[in-house]
């Protein structure tokens, strides 16, 4: 039978690889998590870019037009198209969002598996050691708020892609129906009303999943 030396050793050689794999996941979380970020940012910027590009178009196009037909035309063919790429780029956020709180959960319980090896190790890190929805928010100074799932990437987002949905519906009440522009400003206060409403709740379902799993 071994000895208590070699049976020591044994456990001492388990816990380095361990130790060593932990470290190596640890990691791994930390370079995927900022690639979530990253692409969070690059596919806002994409879509705030062909925001731009798409009203500098439909300046031009009105300007010589003269807020004609072919402006109206140009304009229903578009903003659609916009606001299907605001649509998927708001999806894709929200995942990223949630991607981005399972691999910072997956941090905090490395890190609190290294306080249970060395206790006094606790007072020296910085982040949290739990994995839970309020330790991490409080780990980067946040509370829940009403309002804070309008500061994010998918929030933003979402506020601008409902303007989009307004002036469509403006657009295609003044062109449809030939109303007055009160009639048509009620439609697009309504779009984006219905727009920002639609995406808020699936803000605050994502939200939810996040502090429950």
């Amino acid at each position: 039978m071994p000895d208590t030396n070699e049976i020591k050793a044994n456990e001492s050689e388990s816990r380095q690889q361990l130790l060593q794999m932990m470290t190596t996941e640890h990691f791994v979380l930390e370079t995927a998590r900022a690639a979530t970020i990253q692409e969070a940012n690059q596919r806002a910027n994409l879509f705030l870019t062909s925001v731009s590009s798409t009203t500098i178009a439909l300046a031009f196009v009105a300007q010589v037009t003269r807020m004609g037909l072919p402006f109206v035309l140009f304009s229903l063919t578009m903003l659609p198209c916009l606001y299907f790429i605001g649509l998927v780029t708001f999806v894709r956020a929200v995942q990223v969002g949630i991607e981005d709180m399972v691999h910072a959960r997956g941090m905090a319980r490395i890190r609190h598996y290294y306080t249970e090896i060395t206790p006094s190790m606790a007072r020296y890190l910085v982040h949290s050691t739990h994995d839970d929805h309020l330790a991490l928010l409080a780990d980067v100074g946040l509370r829940p708020r009403p309002w804070q799932a309008f500061t994010s990437t998918a929030g933003i987002v979402n506020v601008v892609n409902g303007a989009i949905a307004g002036v469509f519906a403006g657009v295609m009440t003044k062109a449809v129906i030939g109303s007055t522009l009160g009639l048509a400003l009620i439609a697009g206060i309504f779009a984006f009303a219905v727009s920002n409403g639609a995406c808020g709740n699936i803000i605050r379902a994502a939200g939810q999943a996040r502090s429950t799993s």
